[in-house]
């Protein structure tokens, strides 16, 4: 994100204030125009109106990267707090489709862990375990990636996309 303000010369200080006069919002207040449904869910799930809140810039980021049935790959950044899912839609990642939003609901955000980050991930709850039931070609090291909270003991996690999602 501040990369981009970078590219069109904003200083991160003045995003950070465009950004608190967003919340609450879905639509732009200088155009109407609807805005894009990543922004749209950080400020719905992640962000209350209240006289206290700002954004930060996060010291405390993570790498994650995804890597497509193709091979290809994309390592994004992720904050503490998160869980994968969240910073997958944040940053555009194909094949995650998170339909229920998040409330394991539905099993549109399954991925596969990568061997090495299993233990630090942690095993399916029975509640992901029957959404995972629900899933395509479910394998071990299946998750859904709404049910894995982005800590420091997950940086550098590596997840697969699956070829399709129902």
């Amino acid at each position: 994100m501040f990369a981009a303000a970078e590219a069109v010369r904003i200083r991160p200080h003045d995003l950070l204030k465009c950004l608190n006069s967003l919340l609450g919002q879905t639509n732009c207040a200088r155009c109407n125009s609807e805005l894009p449904p990543a922004v749209q869910m950080v400020l719905a799930t992640r962000c209350r109106p209240s006289p206290t809140l700002s954004w930060e810039i996060s010291e405390n980021m993570i790498k994650i990267t995804f890597i497509q049935p193709d091979g290809a790959a994309q390592t994004v950044d992720a904050e503490n707090g998160l869980t994968v899912m969240e910073a997958a839609k944040l940053n555009d990642i194909a094949g995650i489709e998170a339909e229920c939003g998040g409330a394991c609901a539905c099993a549109t955000c399954h991925v596969y862990v990568d061997e090495a980050f299993r233990a630090a991930t942690g095993k399916p709850a029975a509640m992901e375990e029957d959404m995972l039931d629900f899933a395509f070609d479910v394998r071990d090291g299946s998750r859904l990636c709404c049910q894995i909270k982005i800590t420091s003991a997950i940086d550098g996690l590596v997840v697969r996309v699956p070829a399709k999602q129902f």
